[in-house]
């Protein structure tokens, strides 16, 4: 095979990839950051407005919209009903928030007071792996900045949504122009000094016979030791089967928080006791045996329903499936 040919597939597969990553990845992540901040510039009634709009495709409606947030006018609640029961929702305004476990009590709290069945925490920012177990703890449901952007953007002026999509996408191409320049100069590098590389080599010495391999001596077989029943990484007791309702939370805390520490995994929390929710960067075949290798060790929750949400920037629908299914 030629430089030149080596060279011309080296420079293709490179742009490949670099258009790629730019296109798929860094683009989103662009459009996202410039979303939340176009967000986080809104006053306080304004995005309360569009929270209501999202808030009403899910089958809530308004029942009062309040600020207790005291001297900080960046926090404020909305109290929700889907005709049975009250949804308190708790909105930290703003891109500086990374969301702590006192964020979580702060809405618990408040959802006695007002006598919510269910609570939702909102920001543009970020939340802390504590608050995310803290909330699957309390069945609280965390929307940060990655899953706010989309949640929203239906709801925003089509001027500024276009607007925020028309730059994104031209700093891309731009981008995506200097990685496609570089991958062509790389494949011309490579044509050019492979064939002087290749002049360069020395001569390969003669293979010399090796002596064979004395004989391994046989060793009886060991016989194979039982399965040691998996551990709560709490208490050190074997993991019971059929749990009280106390210990299934906290089987279930556990498991949430093993996976929120798996590469390609942004956030799994339990939507309901039988739902487990999992936001992804990676595809399903990469973090699937994860998320199966975490529930099979608990009994009681082998079953449950895994709703595996899009990923960012994507068309995939949202997926439900189970490990087992008895």
């Amino acid at each position: 095979m030629s430089s030149w040919t080596v060279g011309l597939a080296l420079a293709a597969l490179v742009a490949t990839a670099s258009a790629a990553y730019l296109w798929l990845v860094r683009r989103p992540e662009k459009e996202l950051d410039a979303g939340l901040r176009a967000l986080a510039n809104l006053r306080w009634r304004e995005i309360a407005t569009i929270i209501g709009q999202a808030m009403q495709q899910r089958g809530l409606r308004d029942v009062a919209m309040h600020a207790d947030s005291g001297s900080d006018p960046t926090s404020s609640q909305l109290l929700m009903t889907d005709g049975d029961s009250r949804w308190l929702l708790s909105c930290k305004h703003g891109m500086a928030y990374r969301l702590g476990v006192a964020a979580v009590d702060e809405l618990a709290a408040g959802m006695e007071l007002t006598g919510a069945r269910a609570g939702i925490l909102l920001t543009e920012g970020r939340a802390g792996r504590e608050a995310l177990s803290a909330a699957a703890e309390r069945g609280i449901e965390i929307i940060d900045g990655r899953r706010l952007w989309p949640l929203l953007k239906p709801f925003l002026p089509q001027e500024t949504t276009a607007g925020i999509a028309a730059r994104t996408i031209a700093e891309a191409k731009r981008q995506m122009t200097v990685a496609v320049a570089g991958s062509i100069a790389l494949g011309l590098a490579v044509a050019v000094l492979l064939p002087r590389l290749a002049q360069e080599e020395p001569a390969p010495a003669t293979a010399t016979q090796a002596a064979p391999p004395p004989a391994a001596t046989a060793t009886p077989t060991q016989p194979a030791l039982p399965e040691q029943p998996a551990q709560d990484p709490v208490t050190g007791k074997a993991i019971e089967d059929n749990p009280d309702a106390a210990t299934e939370a906290r089987y279930q805390a556990e498991i949430a928080r093993a996976l929120n520490n798996v590469p390609g995994i942004t956030r799994a929390y339990w939507l309901t006791r039988a739902t487990l929710v999992v936001e992804r960067t990676a595809t399903d075949k990469i973090i699937w045996p994860f998320i199966c290798g975490e529930l099979e060790r608990y009994p009681s929750l082998r079953t449950v329903r895994v709703q595996l949400n899009p990923r960012p920037g994507t068309d995939e629908p949202v997926r439900w499936r189970q490990c087992r299914t008895m």
